[in-house]
Protein backbone atom coordinates (compact mmCIF):
# COMPACT_ATOMS: atom_id res chain seq x y z
CA UNK A 1 0.00 0.00 0.00
CA UNK A 2 2.90 2.47 0.98
CA UNK A 3 4.75 1.80 -2.44
CA UNK A 4 1.58 2.36 -4.03
CA UNK A 5 0.69 5.29 -2.27
CA UNK A 6 4.41 7.04 -3.51
CA UNK A 7 4.07 5.41 -6.89
CA UNK A 8 0.94 7.60 -7.23
CA UNK A 9 2.07 10.92 -5.78
CA UNK A 10 5.33 10.07 -8.18
CA UNK A 11 3.03 9.96 -11.13
CA UNK A 12 0.83 13.29 -10.00
CA UNK A 13 3.82 14.72 -9.51
CA UNK A 14 5.63 14.04 -12.81
CA UNK A 15 2.33 14.93 -14.39
CA UNK A 16 1.97 18.40 -12.80
CA UNK A 17 5.39 19.09 -13.52
CA UNK A 18 4.92 18.66 -17.54
CA UNK A 19 1.90 20.66 -17.14
CA UNK A 20 3.26 23.18 -16.28
CA UNK A 21 6.37 23.04 -18.30
CA UNK A 22 4.71 21.79 -21.95
CA UNK A 23 1.24 23.02 -21.89
CA UNK A 24 1.50 26.06 -19.49
CA UNK A 25 4.84 27.12 -20.75
CA UNK A 26 6.03 28.33 -16.97
CA UNK A 27 7.56 27.46 -14.14
CA UNK A 28 6.89 24.37 -11.88
CA UNK A 29 7.78 26.65 -8.85
CA UNK A 30 4.85 28.99 -10.10
CA UNK A 31 2.32 26.36 -10.47
CA UNK A 32 3.09 24.93 -6.86
CA UNK A 33 2.47 28.87 -5.47
CA UNK A 34 -0.58 29.34 -7.71
CA UNK A 35 -1.84 25.79 -6.16
CA UNK A 36 -1.16 26.98 -2.52
CA UNK A 37 -2.65 29.92 -3.01
CA UNK A 38 -6.25 28.06 -4.16
CA UNK A 39 -5.67 25.51 -1.56
CA UNK A 40 -5.61 28.56 1.32
CA UNK A 41 -8.43 30.07 -0.10
CA UNK A 42 -7.06 33.70 -0.74
CA UNK A 43 -9.99 34.15 -3.13
CA UNK A 44 -12.37 33.89 -0.51
CA UNK A 45 -12.59 37.55 0.89
CA UNK A 46 -13.16 39.07 -2.26
CA UNK A 47 -15.79 36.50 -3.51
CA UNK A 48 -18.72 38.44 -2.24
CA UNK A 49 -19.50 41.56 -0.07
CA UNK A 50 -19.91 39.58 3.08
CA UNK A 51 -16.39 38.11 2.85
CA UNK A 52 -15.35 40.88 2.22
CA UNK A 53 -17.20 43.13 5.17
CA UNK A 54 -15.71 40.09 7.41
CA UNK A 55 -12.44 40.27 6.63
CA UNK A 56 -12.40 44.78 6.99
CA UNK A 57 -13.93 43.83 10.29
CA UNK A 58 -10.67 41.61 10.97
CA UNK A 59 -8.04 44.07 9.43
CA UNK A 60 -9.07 46.89 10.74
CA UNK A 61 -8.02 46.83 13.96
CA UNK A 62 -4.00 45.70 12.87
CA UNK A 63 -4.52 49.05 10.17
CA UNK A 64 -5.34 51.77 12.28
CA UNK A 65 -2.87 53.58 13.94
CA UNK A 66 1.44 53.39 13.23
CA UNK A 67 2.27 50.25 11.39
CA UNK A 68 2.80 46.91 13.97
CA UNK A 69 6.33 46.18 12.28
CA UNK A 70 7.45 42.90 10.26
CA UNK A 71 9.45 40.04 10.84
CA UNK A 72 10.81 40.39 7.97
CA UNK A 73 15.08 40.45 8.17
CA UNK A 74 16.08 42.96 5.49
CA UNK A 75 19.95 42.71 4.46
CA UNK A 76 20.39 46.10 3.47
CA UNK A 77 19.80 48.78 6.10
CA UNK A 78 16.66 50.06 6.96
CA UNK A 79 14.82 52.55 9.43
CA UNK A 80 11.51 54.11 9.86
CA UNK A 81 10.20 57.32 9.93
CA UNK A 82 6.75 58.39 10.44
CA UNK A 83 4.87 61.20 7.84
CA UNK A 84 1.62 62.31 8.75
CA UNK A 85 0.98 59.95 11.26
CA UNK A 86 2.28 56.81 8.41
CA UNK A 87 5.56 54.63 9.19
CA UNK A 88 7.34 55.03 6.36
CA UNK A 89 9.88 52.17 5.13
CA UNK A 90 13.31 53.39 4.03
CA UNK A 91 15.78 51.08 2.87
CA UNK A 92 19.11 51.35 1.27
CA UNK A 93 19.49 55.14 2.00
CA UNK A 94 23.46 55.96 1.05
CA UNK A 95 23.18 59.69 1.78
CA UNK A 96 23.84 60.21 -1.82
CA UNK A 97 21.82 62.73 -3.72
CA UNK A 98 23.01 60.81 -7.02
CA UNK A 99 21.65 57.37 -5.79
CA UNK A 100 18.36 55.88 -7.91
CA UNK A 101 15.32 56.42 -5.43
CA UNK A 102 12.21 54.28 -6.10
CA UNK A 103 8.70 55.19 -4.20
CA UNK A 104 7.34 51.81 -3.85
CA UNK A 105 3.32 51.42 -3.24
CA UNK A 106 2.40 48.55 -1.96
CA UNK A 107 -0.71 46.25 -3.04
CA UNK A 108 -3.50 45.03 -0.65
CA UNK A 109 -6.54 46.06 -1.90
CA UNK A 110 -6.47 49.59 -0.60
CA UNK A 111 -7.58 47.38 3.02
CA UNK A 112 -4.24 45.07 4.33
CA UNK A 113 -1.21 46.71 5.29
CA UNK A 114 2.08 45.16 3.25
CA UNK A 115 2.74 41.52 4.02
CA UNK A 116 6.23 39.74 4.24
CA UNK A 117 6.70 39.36 0.40
CA UNK A 118 6.46 42.86 0.39
CA UNK A 119 9.30 43.69 2.79
CA UNK A 120 11.01 40.68 0.67
CA UNK A 121 10.61 42.42 -2.49
CA UNK A 122 11.99 45.86 -1.79
CA UNK A 123 14.88 45.03 -0.25
CA UNK A 124 15.73 42.71 -3.61
CA UNK A 125 14.79 45.99 -5.57
CA UNK A 126 17.21 48.41 -3.30
CA UNK A 127 19.78 45.65 -4.57
CA UNK A 128 19.10 44.93 -8.01
CA UNK A 129 18.55 48.45 -8.87
CA UNK A 130 21.71 49.99 -6.38
CA UNK A 131 18.21 52.39 -5.19
CA UNK A 132 16.68 53.71 -1.97
CA UNK A 133 13.08 52.33 -1.36
CA UNK A 134 10.91 54.29 0.26
CA UNK A 135 7.57 52.28 1.15
CA UNK A 136 4.78 54.50 2.95
CA UNK A 137 1.81 52.39 5.30
CA UNK A 138 -0.44 54.43 3.56
CA UNK A 139 -3.88 55.23 5.67
CA UNK A 140 -6.45 52.35 4.41
CA UNK A 141 -10.06 51.46 4.50
CA UNK A 142 -12.44 52.27 6.57
CA UNK A 143 -9.73 54.48 8.28
CA UNK A 144 -9.30 57.20 5.35
CA UNK A 145 -9.81 57.56 1.58
CA UNK A 146 -7.35 58.16 -1.52
CA UNK A 147 -7.52 61.65 -0.72
CA UNK A 148 -5.51 61.36 2.72
CA UNK A 149 -2.88 59.17 0.62
CA UNK A 150 -2.47 61.37 -2.05
CA UNK A 151 -1.92 64.31 0.52
CA UNK A 152 0.79 61.73 2.15
CA UNK A 153 2.06 61.05 -0.87
CA UNK A 154 2.64 64.71 -2.11
CA UNK A 155 4.48 65.33 0.41
CA UNK A 156 7.01 62.19 0.75
CA UNK A 157 7.33 63.19 -3.42
CA UNK A 158 8.28 66.85 -2.96
CA UNK A 159 11.25 65.56 -0.39
CA UNK A 160 12.99 63.17 -2.82
CA UNK A 161 12.55 65.38 -5.80
CA UNK A 162 14.30 67.81 -3.15
CA UNK A 163 17.04 65.54 -2.66
CA UNK A 164 18.27 64.22 -5.88
CA UNK A 165 20.04 65.63 -7.96
CA UNK A 166 17.94 64.93 -11.34
CA UNK A 167 13.93 63.27 -11.33
CA UNK A 168 15.09 60.78 -14.07
CA UNK A 169 16.55 59.23 -11.02
CA UNK A 170 12.88 58.97 -9.43
CA UNK A 171 10.78 55.77 -10.19
CA UNK A 172 7.24 55.43 -8.58
CA UNK A 173 6.01 51.76 -8.71
CA UNK A 174 2.97 49.61 -7.35
CA UNK A 175 1.84 46.82 -6.97
CA UNK A 176 -2.19 45.66 -7.73
CA UNK A 177 -4.03 48.16 -5.56
CA UNK A 178 -0.66 50.58 -5.23
CA UNK A 179 -0.18 50.22 -9.16
CA UNK A 180 -3.54 52.42 -9.08
CA UNK A 181 -2.30 54.54 -6.54
CA UNK A 182 0.81 54.49 -8.76
CA UNK A 183 -0.46 55.53 -12.05
CA UNK A 184 -3.34 58.19 -10.03
CA UNK A 185 -0.61 59.83 -8.40
CA UNK A 186 1.82 60.33 -11.21
CA UNK A 187 -1.41 61.60 -13.24
CA UNK A 188 -2.03 63.88 -9.92
CA UNK A 189 1.57 65.12 -9.57
CA UNK A 190 1.45 66.30 -13.73
CA UNK A 191 -1.39 69.00 -12.35
CA UNK A 192 0.48 70.03 -9.45
CA UNK A 193 3.29 70.59 -12.13
CA UNK A 194 5.60 68.66 -10.37
CA UNK A 195 8.46 66.77 -12.48
CA UNK A 196 7.65 63.30 -13.79
CA UNK A 197 9.53 60.30 -12.07
CA UNK A 198 11.44 58.73 -14.86
CA UNK A 199 9.60 55.43 -14.47
CA UNK A 200 6.46 54.21 -13.29
CA UNK A 201 6.14 50.63 -12.80
CA UNK A 202 2.44 48.98 -12.33
CA UNK A 203 2.48 45.39 -11.25
CA UNK A 204 -1.05 43.94 -11.51
CA UNK A 205 -2.60 47.35 -11.12
CA UNK A 206 -6.47 48.23 -10.65
CA UNK A 207 -6.91 50.62 -13.56
CA UNK A 208 -10.50 50.48 -13.92
CA UNK A 209 -12.17 50.56 -9.95
CA UNK A 210 -15.51 50.24 -12.06
CA UNK A 211 -14.17 46.34 -12.59
CA UNK A 212 -16.64 46.65 -15.36
CA UNK A 213 -14.13 45.33 -18.59
CA UNK A 214 -17.00 43.21 -20.06
CA UNK A 215 -13.85 40.79 -20.65
CA UNK A 216 -13.17 40.78 -16.80
CA UNK A 217 -15.41 37.90 -15.55
CA UNK A 218 -14.24 35.31 -18.18
CA UNK A 219 -10.74 36.15 -16.25
CA UNK A 220 -12.24 36.36 -13.01
CA UNK A 221 -13.18 32.31 -13.07
CA UNK A 222 -9.55 31.51 -13.92
CA UNK A 223 -8.09 33.99 -11.58
CA UNK A 224 -6.75 32.17 -8.30
CA UNK A 225 -6.31 35.50 -6.08
CA UNK A 226 -8.87 38.62 -6.94
CA UNK A 227 -12.83 38.56 -7.52
CA UNK A 228 -15.23 41.40 -8.71
CA UNK A 229 -17.59 41.18 -6.12
CA UNK A 230 -15.91 41.50 -2.81
CA UNK A 231 -13.16 43.95 -4.51
CA UNK A 232 -16.43 46.25 -5.59
CA UNK A 233 -16.58 46.46 -1.48
CA UNK A 234 -13.40 47.97 -0.71
CA UNK A 235 -13.38 50.45 -3.65
CA UNK A 236 -16.61 52.23 -2.15
CA UNK A 237 -14.71 52.80 1.27
CA UNK A 238 -12.15 53.89 -1.34
CA UNK A 239 -13.49 56.49 -3.15
CA UNK A 240 -15.52 57.71 -0.57
CA UNK A 241 -17.84 60.61 -2.91
CA UNK A 242 -15.29 60.54 -5.71
CA UNK A 243 -17.20 59.20 -8.78
CA UNK A 244 -15.63 55.23 -9.52
CA UNK A 245 -14.66 56.97 -12.75
CA UNK A 246 -12.54 60.00 -11.73
CA UNK A 247 -8.81 59.48 -12.90
CA UNK A 248 -7.70 60.30 -9.34
CA UNK A 249 -9.59 56.32 -8.61
CA UNK A 250 -9.22 55.21 -11.96
CA UNK A 251 -6.34 55.86 -13.98
CA UNK A 252 -7.06 54.72 -16.99
CA UNK A 253 -9.50 57.47 -17.50
CA UNK A 254 -6.58 60.60 -17.00
CA UNK A 255 -4.17 61.81 -18.91
CA UNK A 256 -1.70 59.49 -20.13
CA UNK A 257 0.41 61.91 -22.01
CA UNK A 258 3.70 63.46 -20.15
CA UNK A 259 4.07 60.84 -17.25
CA UNK A 260 7.27 58.85 -16.92
CA UNK A 261 7.74 55.77 -18.66
CA UNK A 262 5.03 53.23 -18.44
CA UNK A 263 5.92 49.45 -17.89
CA UNK A 264 2.88 47.06 -16.88
CA UNK A 265 3.73 43.80 -15.41
CA UNK A 266 0.23 41.93 -15.75
CA UNK A 267 -0.17 37.99 -15.87
CA UNK A 268 -2.49 36.26 -18.08
CA UNK A 269 -4.98 34.53 -15.14
CA UNK A 270 -5.96 37.87 -13.63
CA UNK A 271 -9.19 39.62 -13.10
CA UNK A 272 -7.24 42.57 -14.50
CA UNK A 273 -5.77 41.72 -17.44
CA UNK A 274 -8.36 42.99 -20.07
CA UNK A 275 -8.03 46.39 -18.43
CA UNK A 276 -3.66 45.94 -18.57
CA UNK A 277 -4.24 45.15 -22.34
CA UNK A 278 -6.63 48.40 -22.63
CA UNK A 279 -4.11 50.53 -21.06
CA UNK A 280 -1.55 49.41 -23.33
CA UNK A 281 -3.66 49.84 -26.62
CA UNK A 282 -4.62 53.09 -25.57
CA UNK A 283 -0.98 54.10 -25.02
CA UNK A 284 -0.40 52.36 -28.01
CA UNK A 285 -2.85 54.19 -29.83
CA UNK A 286 -1.25 58.10 -28.46
CA UNK A 287 1.86 56.78 -29.82
CA UNK A 288 3.37 56.87 -25.83
CA UNK A 289 6.24 54.42 -25.98
CA UNK A 290 6.06 52.06 -22.91
CA UNK A 291 6.69 48.55 -22.26
CA UNK A 292 3.98 45.89 -21.70
CA UNK A 293 5.18 42.61 -20.02
CA UNK A 294 2.37 39.90 -20.08
CA UNK A 295 3.43 36.74 -17.49
CA UNK A 296 1.60 33.97 -19.59
CA UNK A 297 -0.23 31.97 -17.16
CA UNK A 298 1.00 33.46 -14.13
CA UNK A 299 -1.17 34.85 -11.07
CA UNK A 300 -1.60 38.39 -9.91
CA UNK A 301 1.52 39.71 -8.40
CA UNK A 302 3.31 37.09 -9.65
CA UNK A 303 7.10 39.19 -9.54
CA UNK A 304 6.50 39.80 -5.46
CA UNK A 305 6.73 35.89 -5.03
CA UNK A 306 10.26 33.70 -5.19
CA UNK A 307 9.51 31.87 -8.80
CA UNK A 308 11.96 32.22 -11.65
CA UNK A 309 9.30 34.88 -12.94
CA UNK A 310 10.63 36.88 -10.92
CA UNK A 311 13.79 37.21 -12.07
CA UNK A 312 12.90 37.16 -15.97
CA UNK A 313 10.40 40.46 -14.92
CA UNK A 314 13.55 42.15 -12.71
CA UNK A 315 16.00 41.14 -15.78
CA UNK A 316 13.49 43.04 -18.27
CA UNK A 317 13.05 45.65 -15.56
CA UNK A 318 16.45 46.74 -15.33
CA UNK A 319 17.18 46.46 -18.78
CA UNK A 320 14.05 48.89 -19.83
CA UNK A 321 15.08 51.38 -16.84
CA UNK A 322 18.78 51.47 -18.16
CA UNK A 323 17.65 52.18 -21.74
CA UNK A 324 15.46 55.13 -21.18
Amino acid sequence: MFKKIIGLTSVGVITSYFYAKVKEKRSYKSFLYEATIRATQMKKPFESVENARKMLKVVMRDTEGPHKGTDYSFRNDVRTTTIQNATTYIVNDKADSQQRVILYLHGGAWVQDPIKKHFEYIDILADELDAKVIMPVYPKVPHATYKETFGLLTEIYINIIAQVEHPQQVIIMGDSAGGQIALSFAQYIKTLELEQPSHIVLISPVLDVTLSNPEAPAYEKIDPMLAIKGTQCFIELWTGDTALTDWRVSPINGSLDGLGHITISIGTKETLYPDAVKLSNLLNEKNIEHDFLPGYNLFHIHPIFPIPERRQFLEQLKQIINNH
